[in-house]
């Protein structure tokens, strides 16, 4: 908003730009007045402070975009915490088993993207910060993934080489808005087949989720829903929008797969026990 009153108020002044100050009222017989040039600069200097003043008066917020500021923050809060559990799986049991290295790393570049549309935009913190902190900890999940099942040293190299052009491209504001923008749309689409697609497969095709931690996923599930609300409240912006709502109905689905996996392994727990006890 700011950003449009100040474009608004970047013209001269009224009397800068007709040169003249003063209206000659009906009837009147009063000559105009032949304004000087820089008496005319000095007014439209005086009208364009006033103007940016109010312009950087906050505005007010409405209850209900007090409640999405403060969910906003919780959301980012949150975020940290959501994704300790996977952490700490892999790290206890040394194993990134059912993991895809390809949903990571696609997940990663794809939340580059929605990092470096929001901060172009200059939209508030508490309206994507929870990005930045999954952003550093994908990265941390990669060096896992590579500490526990050891890649080809070449091929590493090579995918953090173009990971980081990358990275400089995106955040050094070099790319026109229009290009932005169409990657921001297209990134919804991205994470589907770049990342929880593969994920989704991958476990339709092993009949399990492996060592996947169903709590992140109910917390991103839960942050995506918070998203859907603060960015209607605060931002008005409808790719963000479509983002969020895509990656709700994602992690639903990945929800679904653990919540069958588990009964599953606890259905084959109990048939287990059960052949035991008859043999004994």
């Amino acid at each position: 908003m700011a950003g449009a009153v100040t474009r608004g108020v970047g013209g001269r002044g009224w009397a800068g730009r007709r040169g003249w100050a003063g209206r000659r009222g009906e009837g009147s017989c009063a000559p105009r007045r032949r304004v000087g040039r820089n008496e005319g600069l000095g007014h439209g200097r005086s009208r364009r402070g006033v103007e940016v003043r109010a312009a950087s008066v906050p505005v007010a917020y409405t209850p209900t975009q007090w409640l999405a500021v403060a969910l906003g923050y919780s959301c980012i809060i949150g975020s940290v915490f959501r994704c300790l559990p996977q952490i700490h799986r892999i790290v206890t049991r040394k194993s990134v088993e059912g993991i895809s290295f390809i949903a990571i790393l696609s997940e990663l570049l794809i939340y580059t993207v929605n990092l470096a549309y929001n901060v172009h935009y200059n939209y508030p913190f508490n309206t994507y910060g929870d990005l930045a902190v999954s952003w550093f900890v994908l990265i941390f999940v990669l060096v896992l993934m590579q500490v526990y099942k050891r890649f080809d040293s070449g091929r590493v190299a090579l995918v953090t080489a173009l990971s980081s052009v990358w990275c400089l491209v995106l955040f050094s504001n070099s790319l026109p808005v229009v290009v932005l923008s169409s990657l921001q749309a297209a990134s919804g689409i991205g994470l589907a087949f770049g990342s929880r697609i593969p994920q989704i497969w991958l476990n339709f095709k092993k009949g399990s989720t492996g060592e996947l931690s169903i709590i992140m996923f109910i917390a991103n599930a839960l942050g995506c829903l918070i998203r859907v609300f603060t960015t209607i409240s605060l931002t008005q912006d409808n790719l963000l929008l479509f983002n969020a709502a895509f990656h709700l109905v994602l992690n639903a689905i990945i929800i679904v797969q653990c919540v069958g996996s588990r009964l599953d392994s606890a259905r084959e727990q109990e048939k287990l026990e059960g052949m035991g006890r008859s043999v004994n």
